[in-house]
């Protein structure tokens, strides 16, 4: 009987080992403990916004700027998300087959947010549409957001 309670009190304690680091996974960071692809991608395509907050967890990391912009970056520093707070987003970090298809089929519509999916982009406009473009180019979904 004591060993069969030993053993309860001790998967029991994993258990909570396992809960308590899992709520504990965000940790803030200074702006300079960022991976270096992340600052640089900040510096290059944020120049003028300062980060006011950085957070790591343990697979990636959280930024969010003055202006509010959020960015999302995987462990090695490469973006994964960009939000821009329903305001416009520069262009120049999104791979050119991508801006070109979708400037084709909604000329002068602002990006507001983008994704990397897995083979594919998502991106929120500034006319509430939801487009989705595959690594190659090509408008693969579109719809009303």
């Amino acid at each position: 009987m004591k060993k069969h309670l030993k053993q309860v009190i001790l998967i029991a304690s994993i258990m909570m080992l396992s809960v308590v680091s899992a709520f504990a996974a965000d940790i803030a960071i200074q702006a300079n403990q960022l991976p270096q692809n992340a600052q640089s991608f900040v510096k290059a395509n944020f120049a003028n916004d300062q980060i006011v907050y950085a957070e790591q967890d343990r697979q990636s990391y959280k930024v969010e700027l003055a202006s509010g912009v959020e960015i999302d970056f995987d462990k090695n520093g490469e973006w994964t998300d960009v939000a821009g707070n329903n305001k416009p987003l520069p262009t120049k970090f999104i791979p050119a087959a991508i801006v070109k298809a979708v400037e084709s089929k909604y000329p002068q519509t602002p990006v507001l947010e983008i994704s990397k999916e897995y083979l594919s982009y998502k991106l929120k406009l500034g006319n509430n549409r939801e487009v989705y473009v595959d690594n190659n180019g090509k408008i693969v979904g579109d719809k009303l957001d």
